[in-house]
């Protein structure tokens, strides 16, 4: 699908030219999650996405001519449509703004200007707003990233407790392609999840990584079955030579994973990874073999499981006391996990003695799309400022009495932290380094090394 620029906004917003104060030669608006949402720190990431994405593509003849039709349609007249403005910036070729923006990869607290737009023409001022509806769409990968970094601030002290915590970006896999609502937001999300974690099967979004941050080979996966290849030598001696032909046809260090549910698990873990033969080939292997239990409680299924191999390959204790299965063997979970069931999965395991090495998991619906809304983190843009013609500086606030949360700031404003390194968002004169940077300016797009950026996201987790 080809993105008309001018259209990608809301309708209304088409209009708000005509409606300011007419004098206004220069806006100011900022980005923000509000307090209140889901967590009270944010993992900021994403606007890279966007600016690479559409901030580099000129207005042309057609996008204006293609505007003011589906203009006319939707109010009734061409009124409404500034023609004059679009055309001004097909003449520029770029948008006349300029973005500051904290760096991505950061932990900010809700409540701070993540970014600030404003205009660099006068005529342009009354149009700013029009960009926000695209600008907005980086709630998306900052809350989806918000979420991953949570999920891995939440595992972090059970696998120190526990477990290696050297395996931590491996333990929580994006399954999650598939189920994202279209193909940007599989590519988006997974690659917000890439930010805190390694493991993913989203290759989409591990390519899309790598063009907009620069960053090859974020994403890891294994050699992995799925029902389809199970069924298909079928059920019985089926499943003996399903396993046989996975060990056969990789290589002797290879991660395999096989899922086991196709029929009965127990009887497949008991029977067939228990006969004779499969033991002696899973244990002579160098690479680790992990069960995928698909179906039924995760917590339940997942412990039984771990009992039927502990009996078939034995346990050890590792540095840290908790059981863990010898030969390298090992399960993963992708059935049903989101960020409450996966630390619930884990506690549950830890409570009857296992570490946290044992297991690794999928996620799907759950880590890119499961309940995540733009309200998640109160993602707002908020006009602040503006400038007339005649030199008066107008502050811009609002202030409903019917939701004081839902106040903005007002004024130009800067991100400092400070002697104790919390971050506050502060009026621009105030003393201070400001932390938000220009990331585009009147068509100058610059990017942030990518790996500073995931190295700056690491850094957050441990926090």
């Amino acid at each position: 699908m080809t993105i008309n620029l001018i259209l990608a906004t809301d309708a209304y917003k088409l209009t708000h030219h005509l409606q300011y104060p007419q004098n206004i030669d220069k806006l100011y608006s900022y980005g923000e999650a509000r307090i209140g949402g889901k967590y009270p720190t944010v993992s900021w990431f994403g606007l890279s996405m966007i600016l690479h994405d559409y901030f580099q593509t000129p207005v042309t003849d057609e996008m204006i001519d293609e505007a003011e039709r589906v203009s006319e349609e939707t109010f009734g007249t061409k009124k409404y449509f500034n023609r004059e403005v679009w055309e001004r910036v097909r003449d520029l070729g770029y948008f006349p703004v300029k973005i500051k923006a904290l760096p991505e990869g950061m932990e900010v607290p809700a409540g701070n200007a993540l970014f600030t737009l404003e205009s660099t023409r006068d005529w342009f001022a009354t149009s700013l707003n029009a960009l926000e509806s695209l600008l907005m769409h980086v709630w998306y990968p900052t809350t989806i990233a918000t979420n991953s970094m949570y999920i891995k601030k939440r595992l972090l002290p059970l696998v120190e407790k526990t477990g290696t915590v050297t395996s931590l970006p491996l333990m929580v896999n994006d399954f999650g392609f598939r189920g994202a609502t279209g193909v940007e937001a599989g590519a988006q999300g997974g690659a917000a999840h890439l930010l805190h974690f390694r493991g993913s099967d989203n290759l989409l979004a591990s390519n899309y990584f790598e063009h907009v941050y620069g960053v090859a080979g974020r994403a890891l996966s294994i050699w992995a079955t799925e029902h389809s290849v199970a069924t298909a030598y079928g059920p019985g001696e089926g499943e003996f030579n399903y396993v046989n032909a996975q060990l056969d046809r990789t290589p002797d260090d290879a991660l395999v994973s096989i899922v086991i549910d196709s029929y009965d698990t127990f009887n497949f873990v008991r029977n067939v990874i228990g006969s004779e033969q499969l033991v002696e080939r899973i244990k002579n292997r160098a690479g680790r073999v992990v069960l995928r239990p698909d179906s039924g409680d995760p917590e339940t299924i997942d412990l039984a499981v771990l009992e039927l191999l502990a009996e078939i390959f034995g346990t050890e204790a590792n540095d840290k006391g908790y059981k863990v299965l010898k030969h390298n063997v090992g399960l993963i979970q992708g059935d049903g996990m989101k960020a409450e069931t996966i630390i619930a999965l884990y506690e549950a395991l830890i409570k009857h003695g296992w570490s946290t090495d044992n297991l690794v998991v999928g996620s799907g619906g759950g880590l890119l799309q499961e309940g995540f809304t733009r309200d998640t983190e109160r993602f707002a843009i908020k006009a602040a400022y503006a400038h007339t013609t005649d030199g008066q500086n107008l502050v811009i606030q609002k202030q409903p009495k019917t939701d004081p949360s839902k106040a903005s700031k007002a004024g130009l404003q800067k991100v400092v932290a400070d002697e104790k390194g919390r971050i506050h968002t502060v009026s621009l004169d105030t003393p201070g380094q400001d932390l938000l940077q220009t990331v585009y300016e009147d068509g100058r797009l610059t990017m942030e090394d990518g790996q500073t950026i995931v190295n700056r996201a690491a850094g957050a987790d441990l926090m």
